[in-house]
């Protein structure tokens, strides 16, 4: 199967392309970075998830390698580090229709994997599958951004 550098965006829960928006309470964010891998075991909490992550990156094992939760301020960058040296911006801007919107970019180095304004169900998850280097071509990095009030 031939896997790409670029990332894909992917939604778990409820994912559009949207404006701005009224400013309500703090934003928990929470950042779980998980390895895909054609073979081995899945972390537990993960099997509900694997055929939506089967179908985001084709790869059959997930393993979570970093998690991150973090209270979040309304309009702030806040920039998590990634595994492999990538990192992810995410700014809170609302809540609108108990959705949250986020403008969030993906850099790999200076390169913009993803940069976009998303709206994510209020507890929803988005996933980004991320391809690796040729290094490591035998496995993919997906990233899950969970956003709730």
């Amino acid at each position: 199967m031939s896997r790409s550098p670029v990332a894909i965006a992917v939604a778990v829960g409820t994912l559009t392309i949207v404006g701005g928006g009224a400013v309500c309470r703090a934003l928990e964010v929470q950042i779980t970075a998980v390895r895909a891998t054609e073979r081995g075991p899945s972390d537990a909490e993960l099997i509900a998830l694997r055929p939506r992550l089967r179908r985001l990156v084709g790869y059959r094992s997930f393993q979570i390698v970093q998690r991150e939760s973090r209270r979040c301020v309304w309009q702030t960058n806040e920039a998590f580090t990634i595994p492999g040296g990538r990192l992810l911006n995410v700014v809170p801007r609302g809540m609108r229709d108990q959705a949250v919107m986020l403008q969030v970019k993906l850099l790999d180095g200076a390169r913009a994997l993803v940069d976009t304004d998303v709206r994510l169900q209020n507890h929803g998850v988005m996933l980004f599958g991320v391809g690796q280097d040729a290094r490591t071509a035998d496995e993919a990095l997906i990233i899950m951004l969970r956003a709730e009030e």
